[in-house]
């Protein structure tokens, strides 16, 4: 019964101590605030600058939202027979049926034209055949002119594609 009694003594001393210093946080000035913001941003952004090198970023679904893709891509070089175009990304696969109830896996498939050339290539092809997870995947190609990307599913034996998405091309910025 003491142990009771002192627990309910601690909780009541710490939430009483809890309640008069919470005032004192919520009470710094304005310019103070402010300049602790000015100094995270200006840290974030001179961080982020230097250790992030992607311009751009995107989501897609298959028609019907069961294959997602988020990714982030850039171009380094800006001629079209002299750059580096990386894109890295995650496929997420929403489909909850099993396989023998019909369910088919996530599926994207990246494509490039490289400088001089008129024809699509497959950059990347990639899967992922397991509910409610997520693959992380990457794809660096040279000397590209254009990039498209779409986002389907597939069978978990086959490769031919159902309810994709339509290929979004990608602004290189040339």
């Amino acid at each position: 019964m003491k142990n009771i009694i002192r627990a309910a003594i601690a909780v009541v001393a710490t939430t009483g101590l809890m309640l008069t210093a919470a005032p004192a946080a919520f009470a710094a000035t304005p310019a103070s605030a402010s300049s602790a913001s000015a100094v995270s941003s200006s840290s974030s952004s001179s961080s982020s600058s230097s250790a992030r090198d992607f311009d751009d970023s995107f989501e897609q679904e298959s028609r019907n939202g069961l294959a997602t893709l988020e990714a982030e891509y850039s171009v380094r070089g800006d001629e079209e027979d002299d750059n580096t175009f990386r894109l890295r990304g995650e496929l997420y696969d929403g489909d909850r049926r099993t396989f023998r109830q019909g369910g088919r896996c996530a599926y994207v498939e990246v494509q490039v034209v490289s400088s001089g050339d008129e024809d699509w290539d497959v950059a990347k092809r990639d899967r992922l055949c397991s509910y409610d997870d997520t693959k992380r995947f990457r794809v660096t190609a040279h000397d590209v002119s254009d990039v498209r990307v779409k986002t389907c599913q597939v069978k978990y034996r086959s490769w031919s594609t159902h309810r994709c998405s339509r290929w979004e091309e990608l602004d290189l910025g040339f």
